[in-house]
């Protein structure tokens, strides 16, 4: 009796068992929490401290549940696959997820927390890796979940948050439209289908949100906008998977075979690792630090020397800062000329702006230049002064080409009970009483212009690199004056 030759498996089977579909996207995923660790604790403490960031934790989870849903349904496509084109446009995407992040995030890093542009690197990173890992048109196949993530801008988001009021009702319930997405893309076997699924979405994500609110008022904006959104999402999704039965669908085969992925590996893991040492910017403007009792009234008062000529009350606020901020100018004027900041001894003005809103973390979302019409305009460079009793104040000088005129600007920030104030100090270069001071408005608009601007020219093309300082003395004296006679 003779016994059949043992069977050896070929070294392409093996390496397939060993880099199969699976065991790609566990290296993926490892390889991108590798490369964006310090973005997705960066979020972590902002969305802990109140900024309203973590929406960004939950987006993957929304993603992968429409990238599942799309799964189970059965796509008819040509068995063509061209390597040569996938390696081409993988490598393309994952050198601008590079550049995005090494270049573009530093560049912006005054509009850092705002924009996050290190999460639209992280979607171009895992982009990129799956087109060498997978294939163009394994991936090209789930077009709907990538343009949810690419066009799912932190900024975006923001902007839409303030136009609906800027409440955390609004701030969940946007959040809620975006799993609403989502659910409909899984769901969506049918065009009927998935716009129904993504209404009962929202249906029950605000409902989920406004019982949450009448709950519990005083819940945290990052708590708001996960529990009801997770819950709208689930509860929609599992009731419209339950009654849709799994079509049939043929078995798919990665085109890329297990020597490609290696070879794709060699260029994903070490790109990681490069871009894992890449700092992120520091946190910018004036340090938060302890400040006085919690002032009887929303206005600063005013240090001898100096007497008040009008107040304005704003309200746009709100939509930024919370339903609860408050938003003031002073307009201070000298009492007696002196001739140090004046060569015709008149009496300077000033305007005082106070903001007091009741979670710091959000003057980091919005820094100071985002109260201004900065489109056309070119900003100094900043430096610190120290204003007594520990608060540390930023200034800097704006040439201004709208108005035709120079304004110097000294702000800074601290906490007064359980509120926190930024107050900002500004000057213009026409000592005439009737003198123009600029606007504070919300120019979120005209300030992405600005961004565009940047980003096609650079920051030198908007940078005063011939400032003058004129003021910087007084409004140090003046802001010295004010801290002291808060206390």
């Amino acid at each position: 009796m003779t016994t059949a030759p043992p069977r050896h498996r070929r070294p392409g089977t093996q390496r397939a068992a060993t880099l199969g579909v699976p065991a790609r996207w566990a290296i993926l995923l490892l390889a991108t929490i590798l490369a964006f660790h310090r973005t997705v604790l960066r979020i972590i403490d902002e969305a802990q401290a109140g900024a309203g960031s973590g929406f960004v934790l939950v987006i993957p989870v929304f993603a992968a549940f429409a990238a599942w849903g799309l799964t189970r349904r059965r796509r008819d496509e040509l068995p063509i696959h061209d390597r040569q084109t996938d390696r081409i446009v993988g490598v393309a995407v994952l050198v601008v997820a590079l550049a995005v992040r090494a270049l573009l995030t530093p560049r912006y890093r005054e509009q850092y927390v705002i924009m996050h542009l290190d999460v639209l690197a992280m979607w171009l990173f895992v982009l990129g890796g799956c087109v060498v890992l997978f294939g163009l048109r394994g991936t090209s196949r789930y077009w709907p979940v990538w343009l949810v993530l690419l066009f799912t801008s932190p900024l975006i988001l923001r902007l839409v948050v303030a136009g609906a009021g800027g409440s955390r009702f609004a701030s969940g319930a946007t959040v809620t439209v975006l799993a609403a997405v989502c659910i409909g893309i899984a769901c969506g076997r049918t065009p009927r289908r998935g716009l129904a699924a993504a209404a009962a979405t929202v249906l029950v994500g605000w409902t989920a949100a406004a019982v949450h609110l009448t709950l519990w008022p005083g819940a945290r904006v990052d708590v708001v906008q996960i529990v009801p959104t997770v819950f709208a999402a689930a509860a929609v999704g599992a009731v419209f998977l339950a009654v849709t039965p799994d079509e049939s669908r043929k078995a798919r085969t990665c085109p890329v075979t297990p020597r490609d992925a290696a070879g794709a590996l060699a260029l994903v893991i070490p790109l990681a690792l490069g871009i894992a040492v890449l700092p992120l910017p520091g946190r910018t403007g004036s340090p938060l630090v302890p400040g006085p009792a919690s002032p009887g009234e929303p206005v600063l008062v005013v240090p001898a020397g100096w007497y008040e000529t009008a107040i304005v009350d704003y309200d746009w606020q709100r939509r930024f800062y919370g339903r609860t901020a408050t938003l003031h100018r002073q307009m201070l004027r000298a009492t007696e000329p002196d001739p140090r900041w004046d060569e015709l001894s008149r009496p300077r003005s000033v305007a005082v702006q106070t903001l007091t809103a009741a979670n710091p973390a959000l003057f980091q979302v919005n820094p100071v230049e985002t109260s201004f019409d900065l489109s056309r305009a070119r900003v100094g460079p900043k430096r610190f002064v120290d204003l007594g009793h520990g608060v540390e104040a930023q200034y800097f000088t704006v040439a201004d080409d709208d108005l035709l005129l120079t304004w110097s600007l000294l702000s800074f920030t601290w906490t007064r009970g359980d509120t926190a104030q930024r107050v900002t100090l500004l000057t213009v270069d026409n000592h005439e009483h009737d003198a123009v001071f600029p606007a504070a408005e919300p120019n979120m608009a005209s300030n992405l212009g600005r961004l565009l601007t940047v980003f096609l020219r650079g920051g030198h093309a908007l940078t005063d690199t011939e400032s003058e300082d004129k003021d910087v003395d007084l409004l140090t004296a003046l802001g010295r004056e004010l801290v002291a006679a808060q206390w």
